[in-house]
């Protein structure tokens, strides 16, 4: 079904957070447990998110009009690496959320896919083979200029479609 591992519409059958990253990362299917690693945890809007995710990013992302986080996660290794996943506020169809997927993946240090979520919905998941860990910098980086990225692709998207 794949012919990219970077991208494409991922197996219907659910996946939690961390096994749907590894999948779109990897280009395999792989199970792995969710939450194994806790990592510290500041408030972002009422919501626990993972602390060394800067919260410009968080709230650049969250303004974008389009977009509704579901999760994110700093990551540990190679395995779990960082990720954010979301859902679009309305409905997509296909060949929009493949464009997106596409779009996303012209970026060098993107990996993208999406997939069937909870309650039958898609879900779209961007990461990268980075973790705060690895590099703080880098990792830093990534998570501040991925709001740009988003709202360029989500930009050509709709003025392909108008």
């Amino acid at each position: 079904m794949q012919t990219d591992t970077r991208q494409h519409f991922l197996g219907s059958r659910k996946k939690n957070a961390p096994s749907f990253i590894y999948e779109i990362l990897h280009g395999k299917e792989k199970f792995l447990f969710g939450k194994g690693t806790p990592h510290r945890q500041k408030d972002w809007g009422g919501i626990p998110v993972d602390a060394n995710i800067p919260t410009a990013a968080l709230n650049e992302i969250n303004s974008i009009q389009e977009i509704e986080i579901r999760s994110s996660c700093e990551g540990v290794d190679i395995w779990k690496p960082t990720f954010l996943i979301f859902r679009f506020r309305t409905a997509w169809d296909q060949e929009k959320i493949d464009a997106f997927v596409a779009g996303m993946n012209a970026f060098p240090d993107i990996s993208c896919g999406a997939g069937i979520g909870n309650g039958g919905m898609y879900r779209v998941g961007i990461t990268t083979a980075l973790w705060y860990q690895k590099d703080r910098n880098l990792f830093t980086q990534w998570w501040l200029e991925l709001p740009q990225k988003m709202q360029t692709v989500l930009t050509v998207i709709h003025c392909l479609s108008s």
